[in-house]
């Protein structure tokens, strides 16, 4: 439990070592006590940062959050301090801690599983319509559960659990799981379970001494030390790469000493080959650039000369050292046909997942490709590999044949071994035998190997063996289907089943009850051929190896366990979780001069026509349809651009935080996924807690202070609107989080805790972030000044005649520059409100000239069954908390665990029974923002009332309410 003391009233402290400043938490004791340790041990994490001022900061809606709480502040100083994307407002959407990952090395791993040592591993990665590729994780995140949560299953029986926001891969790009209903993106393969390798020696000193080297061995074994090669264990970080590279030159390469120079050759597809020279940069080694030149083929088979002339692509390893490393080894030297070489000894101790890199990348070479029976479309070939050799080395290729069949089998793959007696003659006049491995061809089989082995450097086997594991799960799902009909079917006693499916027609049930069928039923005529399924199910995919996987269910579940997720390093930001793949805020208020007398006979009209004028609801998209340039125009010029487009008005300018547009916006440094996020979006209100709410003034607390915001009797209408920068923002800063993370490392910045990535506050970093974040503000603004705009069209359809005016629009999620007074000096520091609000006292000049002298109004939001009030700052708040206090009453329950304690319905019925109208996109909405769901708003404003960090001026209560 942590110690904390309560030094005045209503502010408790927090000190222990390792921290740079105390925590200082604003509550009553009620709201302490309550308070989730979390929030607490987040606030002292924040405390160790490098140049925080005075305290770490704690308001009493304060919660548990991204690496800051939520309701956290902290300020920097300017030239030791830092920023952090985390500080601002961030959350994460997680999957479900079972959920197996695809490792670099083709093995599977459960997510949980990466805690320990996430940056040391390298994951799959999709690299858009081009191809998968490896990235590195930058950061691991672990949390319970905040929202609903879903089990996903596809039509061919992938599934997964995920938080409802968690974005998967479709159609329209990276949505999220509640808004996912049709196809989603799958990688098939799958891989294999990682097992932890031993740390047996495979080549040691003495293997490289006694190697047939005519000289500088003792520099050859140095070298090999030098780049962590000897010895070589099983767990040798490098040996996955080594297993891969051997693979090939078994294949498609060659090995060979000249003058006791070691080379080593590739031949391949560019695209192919790049993978391989990235490979050996990672062993530690230097490639050659890759070589092409047209080349003519000619062999002799059953008495006919075949010719061929290609351009044949190939690099090269000059190396003696690498060259060495191979043939201790056990690679063969020198030309494969005519010599005898057997699988190494020593590769059948290593574990599944290491032999199937070897595996994988020998059929990447030698083994044909995945294709169906010539003029036919619907089954598969057996896949073959081929070896020749020599009269004298058919045996020995034989054993060779027989151990991969033997490796085969330890992965549940058929396969079994053809001799041919015909000879082959190359151009040479060299005669050799040909040995042929044939992988059985049964559906299950192919499925089996190419799921679980498939291809390494070999991208276009590798695309189709995946397409060929879709194609093949659906079509034993089509005929296990038409086996169960065949068995209901049977046991009836007269016809009249309907066809229950385009595959279950009429005519198959007619042969069913007529016919006598012996054998299990074949595929139905309508069902697609392999390249006709190929051309649809991967359109939009390119040859990446993903394909599209049809969404069969998507069930809420109850899950109280942690759920997880990852920031990779590669700008797609995406990974491949069970074969699926996965990826500023403010609140203004208006008045009106209506009275709640004139307005209750037409309460609900109104609210029916805010809710169909104001677009809502988690991925809403907006009735604007702007272009790109315009969007970034918008995240400069913020309000502005709205009250340009006859969108706002100018008085509005006046009365916004900012005059509605922070300098120093920079649309450049926003990445193309945020404005496409953005673009959609403006004019929306959003979903979770964002809410356009027309309320009633239910108290005035200082009567001239309400006269200045407007405010002048109690009954009158007020309206409170409460979003954000929407998916924009949300983006910016989940891709400024893995910045800040390498920055930290960059920079030698020690974290408590990776979820408070951070760099320096004069770093290119921070300063390109501080650009993008202030575009997300300049977002919020002019989306809220949108919407504002609908609300006055909405009330003036019902109302005619009305005046609506903007008493002020605060941010609370934001990094600011400003000026304070530290120990008797103004210093400029930066300042982050998480779920805090500015709250500056009388006589600041960001003030509005119209609230100068009174200060500045700070507008703060319950839940939509209790009040909202309205608060000035004051001199105690700007001499302790950086102007800083609340932003709302703060959640004390999750999402997840609201939906399944209430019921939306209920909810609704119980406030239309207080007179109060409530729309919303979903029940399920109402139940996650339940009253009971957060604190006590008149407790949390007592917080700040007797710390006196704030004073309440004026409150209201909801009459109306729009959620999405």
């Amino acid at each position: 439990m942590v110690q904390a003391k309560e030094i005045r009233n209503g502010v408790w402290e927090i000190r222990t070592s390792g921290m740079k400043v105390p925590v200082r938490v604003y509550a009553t004791e009620k709201i302490f006590r309550a308070m989730d340790e979390g929030v607490f041990k987040q606030a002292m994490n924040v405390a160790q940062l490098p140049g925080i001022q005075k305290a770490s900061l704690v308001m009493p809606d304060g919660h548990y959050g991204y690496g800051f709480p939520i309701g956290g502040v902290a300020a920097f100083d300017l030239d030791s301090g830092i920023v952090s994307p985390g500080g601002v407002g961030y959350d994460i959407n997680c999957i479900s801690g079972d959920t197996r990952i695809l490792h670099e090395h083709g093995y599977n791993l459960s997510i949980k599983e990466f805690e320990q040592n996430f940056e040391k591993e390298r994951i799959k990665c999709m690299n858009f319509i081009e191809r998968v590729i490896n990235t590195k994780i930058e950061l691991f995140m672990k949390s319970r559960p905040k929202s609903r949560i879903y089990r996903v299953k596809t039509e061919s029986g992938r599934e997964i659990i995920a938080t409802e926001d968690h974005p998967f891969y479709t159609s329209e790009g990276m949505v999220a799981l509640r808004d996912v209903n049709k196809k989603v993106a799958i990688y098939p393969f799958e891989g294999v379970p990682y097992e932890d390798p031993c740390d047996d020696v495979i080549v040691s000193e003495d293997d490289i001494s006694r190697l047939p080297l005519n000289k500088n061995k003792k520099q050859t074994i140095e070298e090999l030390k030098k780049r962590e090669l000897l010895p070589l264990k099983y767990n040798n970080v490098k040996l996955p790469y080594l297993l891969k590279v051997m693979g090939f030159v078994l294949g498609d390469g060659l090995l060979y000493f000249s003058k006791n120079k070691g080379t080593v050759w590739f031949y391949g597809e560019p695209e192919d080959l790049e993978e391989i020279r990235a490979d050996i940069e990672r062993i530690g080694f230097r490639p050659s650039r890759i070589y092409s030149m047209m080349r003519k083929h000619r062999i002799s088979k059953r008495d006919k000369n075949i010719e061929s002339t290609q351009v044949e692509h190939s690099f090269k390893i000059t190396s003696r050292i690498l060259a060495a490393l191979l043939v201790a080894m056990e690679v063969p030297i020198g030309n494969k046909v005519i010599q005898d070489y057997e699988i190494p000894h020593w590769l059948f101790e290593c574990k599944l997942w290491q032999k199937r890199l070897f595996l994988a990348s020998l059929f990447g070479a030698e083994l044909s490709s995945p294709s169906t029976v010539t003029n036919q479309g619907y089954n598969f070939y057996a896949p073959v590999l081929s070896m020749n050799k020599k009269y004298k080395s058919v045996g020995c290729g034989g054993k060779f044949m027989n151990q991969l069949c033997n490796m085969l089998n330890e992965f549940g793959v058929k396969a079994s071994i053809i001799r041919e007696e015909s000879e082959i003659v190359n151009r040479k006049g060299e005669k050799s035998h040909r040995l042929r491995l044939l992988i059985s061809a049964e559906p299950e089989n192919l499925i089996r190997f190419w799921s679980t082995i498939g291809f390494e450097y070999n991208k276009n086997k590798r695309f189709l063996a995946n397409v060929a594991v879709h194609y093949l799960k659906m079509k034993n799902g089509v005929i296990g289907k038409r086996m169960e009909a065949d068995t209901q079917i049977k046991k009836m006693e007269r016809p009249g089943i309907r066809a229950s499916s385009r595959y279950i027609n009429k005519r198959f049930v007619e042969g069913l009850l007529y016919g006598n069928r012996k054998t299990q039923p074949r595929i139905p005529l309508n069902f697609p051929t392999f390249d006709e399924f190929m051309n649809t199910t991967t359109k939009g995919l390119g040859n990446t190896g993903m394909v599209w996987d049809r969404v069969m269910s998507k069930d809420e579940i109850q899950y109280s366990d942690y759920v997880y997720d990852f920031t990779v390093e590669d700008i797609h930001h995406n990974f491949i979780g069970n074969s699926f793949v996965v990826s500023n805020c403010g609140v203004r208020l208006l008045t009106t001069d209506l009275t709640e007398k004139e307005l209750r006979p037409r309460l609900r009209q109104l609210v029916d026509k805010l809710f169909r004028n104001v677009p809502s609801g988690v991925g809403s998209k907006g009735r604007l349809r702007i272009s790109e340039s315009e969007l970034d125009k918008v995240a400069v010029e913020g309000a502005r651009w709205a009250v340009d487009q006859g969108l706002g008005i100018e008085n509005d300018l006046e009365h916004i935080e900012e005059n509605g547009a922070i300098e120093g916006a920079n649309p450049d440094k926003v990445s193309k996924r945020a404005k496409d996020r953005g673009r959609s979006q403006l004019g929306t209100l959003g979903a979770g807690n964002h809410f356009l709410e027309v309320q009633k003034v239910d108290k005035i607390f200082d009567k001239e202070i309400a006269e200045n915001f407007g405010i002048t009797d109690e009954n009158q209408i007020t309206v409170m609107v409460h979003c954000g920068s929407r998916g924009y923002g949300h983006q910016i800063a989940d891709d400024y989080i893995k910045i800040m993370l390498s920055a930290a490392r960059k920079y030698g910045i020690k974290l408590p805790d990776n979820e408070l990535a951070c760099a320096p506050i004069n770093s290119s970093e921070t300063k390109k972030y501080i650009s993008a974040m202030y575009c997300a503000v300049n977002y919020a603004f002019c989306n809220r000044e949108i919407i504002t705009h609908w609300i006055r069209e909405s009330f003036r359809n019902v109302f005619k005649d009305i005046n609506i005016d903007l008493v002020y629009d605060v941010c609370h999620n934001i990094a600011k520059f400003e000026k304070h007074v530290l120990e008797g000096k103004e210093r400029e520091l930066c300042v982050h409100r998480k779920g805090a609000t500015r709250a500056f006292a009388a006589g600041r000049g960001e003030v509005p000239k119209a609230y100068r002298d009174v200060g500045q109004p700070v507008i703060i939001p319950g839940d939509m069954g209790t009040a909202s009030y309205i608060l000035i700052g004051t001199e105690r708040a700007m001499e302790e908390t950086f102007g800083s206090t609340c932003h709302g009453s703060g959640r004390v329950m999750s999402r997840h665990k609201a939906i399944k304690s209430f019921r939306g319905t209920e909810i609704q019925r119980k406030l239309e029974m207080k007179g109060q109208i409530v729309r919303a996109t979903h029940p399920k909405v109402l139940a996650e923002e339940a009253s009971e769901a957060y604190k006590d708003v008149d407790e949390v404003i007592k917080s700040v009332e007797i710390s006196e960090i704030s004073r309440p001026i004026v409150r209201v209560i909801p009459l109306g309410v729009a959620k999405g």
